[in-house]
């Protein structure tokens, strides 16, 4: 995971809360959202796109992202590139018949899959 297309994910600690199954990415905890829909999803959640939630979060990515991992405004640039890349590679792969999150959606959709934590 340090080196494969997810290696950002890792190297930043985003890893540790979020696996990102399009990349190749399992969180040891698994405590937060599949980071591979988040560019769906929080258009979905909070009516955001995922550029304006990694700019200005709300909730425990609030918190998250001014205590624990501090990006600057270019990583937080490079996080929504990174998003973006995730979710392409989702849809691509969920196209060929080999959606990424069919099984770990199948369990955590007792609401519906999130991208970010909303509180």
């Amino acid at each position: 995971m340090k080196t494969g297309p997810g290696a950002w994910f890792v190297q930043t600690g985003c890893f540790v809360c979020h696996s990102i199954s399009s990349l190749g990415v399992k969180s040891p905890a698994q405590i937060g959202p599949d980071l591979s829909i988040a560019v769906q999803d929080t258009q979905a959640r909070f009516g955001k796109t995922v550029d304006d939630f990694i700019m200005n979060p709300t909730g425990t990515m609030s918190v998250v992202l001014s205590r624990q991992i501090i990006l600057t405004p270019e990583q937080k640039q490079v996080a929504i590139q990174k998003l973006r890349e995730a979710f392409a590679e989702y849809e691509r792969l969920k196209a060929a018949g080999q959606d990424p999150l069919a099984g770990a959606l199948g369990k955590a959709r007792g609401s519906r899959p999130v991208a970010l934590h909303n509180r």
